[in-house]
């Protein structure tokens, strides 16, 4: 008699086994689909070949010239006025007018201020009339006196000694004195300017005398103090042109009028004034403004941005564009400046294309992607 061996199985062996293999053969063809998923039909194109590729650095030139090379003097300064007087009343009293107002422009002899003047004008009236009084009796006494002298006339020592006697003299100078008082009444503007003042002032106001009523101030020129450091004053004189410009971008041109002869022990500087010819008005008492003097001036072969100069092993050199690549060329600069350089290697021509910036790896022959400042 046979056996078959499915006869010993249980019937729930059977279904796990079958169960078992039906989920490792999904398995394996879960991660049949998942492969072929992750290899697409692009991995069957070819591939370009980047070996022959060159890259080439982005590099900034700048085109050399043959102009000169100046080296100026630059310092900031003040603007103050050529003449700047106080408003000062000499004498006390009520106001009867004024025209003294913030910024209004003013004529030589212009009337500002004038006070009630009555008490003046009463002075001098009665000095005049003291003064008429004693030269009357003076002039009575003169003619007694001289009808016993000899000839008639009186000598100086008896004619001093008349006018003292009667206090001339002490008389003329009361006259005199009050008609300076009277003058005091009104104040007049010394000089052609601008008022500036931050009073108002109303009629019939008393005022002691000394009281800062405002400013004149002149600014058909004004004065700039600039200074310099006392290393460079022996390269300045009176009569040298100054560049002045503001920071609103006016620009204009003075002269150095003084050399101050002081230096500044602390600060190593000098001083130096400069005047400015204003009949605008662009330049205002208190504005900072820049001073720029050309102290030098240097004509070379070739001038080129300061930025081109590099330095290698101990050497100054440049970069010059030939075609598509550099060629570095060692130079020794004749004049440097913070702006400027002047160079006169005989490789180097004007018009030459400099490297000036983006080229401090640079190499030997190396090609370039050229960029040319403006």
């Amino acid at each position: 008699m046979k056996t078959n061996p499915s006869m010993f199985i249980p019937k729930n062996s059977k279904h796990m086994l079958t169960t078992g293999k039906f989920r490792v053969i999904m398995s394996v063809f879960s991660i049949c689909l998942i492969f072929g998923a992750c290899t697409p039909d692009e991995e069957d194109k070819p591939k370009p070949d980047t070996s022959n590729i060159e890259i080439r650095p982005d590099v900034i030139f700048a085109t050399s010239d043959d102009l000169p090379l100046y080296r100026y003097l630059e310092s900031q300064g003040t603007v103050e006025p050529a003449r700047d007087l106080i408003i000062q009343p000499r004498i006390s009293g009520f106001i009867q007018s004024h025209q003294i107002f913030e910024g209004r422009r003013v004529t030589k002899g212009d009337t500002l201020l004038t006070f009630i003047s009555d008490e003046w004008r009463l002075r001098l009236v009665e000095a005049r009339n003291t003064f008429n009084e004693t030269e009357q009796k003076l002039n009575i006494e003169r003619q007694l006196r001289s009808r016993d002298a000899r000839g008639g006339i009186l000598s100086d020592a008896e004619e001093r000694n008349l006018e003292q006697q009667f206090g001339y003299q002490q008389a003329k100078l009361a006259i005199e004195r009050a008609e300076l008082e009277y003058s005091y009444t009104s104040v007049i503007a010394p000089f052609t300017g601008e008022l500036h003042t931050k009073l108002n002032l109303s009629t019939g106001a008393y005022i002691n005398a000394g009281t800062q009523l405002g400013q004149i101030l002149d600014h058909s020129t004004v004065r700039i103090r600039l200074d310099v450091l006392e290393s460079e004053l022996n390269g300045l004189k009176a009569g040298m042109d100054v560049e002045v410009s503001t920071p609103t971008g006016y620009q204009t041109t003075g002269k150095v009028s003084t050399i101050s002869p002081l230096i500044d022990r602390e600060r190593k500087t000098g001083q130096i004034i400069v005047e400015v010819n204003n009949n605008n008005r662009m330049l205002k008492t208190g504005m900072t403004v820049n001073g720029r003097i050309l102290i030098e001036s240097h004509q070379g072969k070739l001038r080129a941005p300061r930025g081109v100069l590099l330095e290698r092993d101990g050497r100054q050199l440049v970069f010059k564009l030939n075609g598509e690549m550099v060629e570095w060329v060692y130079v020794e600069p004749q004049i440097i400046t913070p702006e400027y350089v002047i160079l006169n290697e005989e490789s180097l021509e004007p018009g030459d294309l400099l490297a000036v910036d983006r080229h401090f790896a640079l190499s030997h022959q190396q090609k370039v992607n050229v960029r040319v400042l403006d």
